[in-house]
């Protein structure tokens, strides 16, 4: 037996947190996950900063586009309220760091990809069985066209 305790097979975390949990007075065999609902109203719930920022910067946004200003003085100031929503997500997603960010986005990028791919796919349907058809009946009279003797 080793300082631990454990016989050097290393700790028994699973038991660990059994006993724990068991302590704290909470019965494993009621442990019931949330249902995604409650899962999402928690993390919206959550997402303090976001609701503040769009609160404040969304009637801002508002007065600036439709006080009459051109163009030019109107889109920087957007576009950097628009930065102060972004920064605020940024915050109520914990602050992550370059590496978790770049996951997010390659995750977001597939799923995206994905979803366009299947939208094209659905929604070209029609156009891709009229151009089977149309080859198809080309082929079938090139091949017929062929096979007619010719008289000389």
């Amino acid at each position: 037996m080793n300082a631990n305790g454990d016989n050097g097979r290393g700790i028994d975390w699973d038991g660990e947190l059994q006993m724990l949990m068991e302590s704290s007075g909470i019965k494993l065999a009621e442990l019931v996950r949330p249902t995604w609902k409650a899962r999402a109203w928690r993390r919206i719930r959550g997402a303090r900063a976001v609701g503040a920022a769009v609160a404040v910067t969304v009637p801002l946004m508002w007065a600036t586009t439709a006080s009459g200003a051109p163009e030019a003085a109107v889109t920087p100031v957007l576009v950097w309220l628009a930065g102060w929503i972004g920064y605020s997500v940024w915050i109520s997603l914990g602050r992550p760091d370059w590496s978790i960010t770049a996951h997010t986005m390659r995750d977001l990028g597939i799923a995206g990809g994905r979803a366009a791919s299947r939208f094209y796919f659905t929604h070209t349907r029609p156009l891709r069985a009229r151009w089977r058809a149309w080859r198809a009946a080309r082929n079938r009279d090139r091949t017929e066209a062929a096979s007619v003797p010719t008289i000389a």
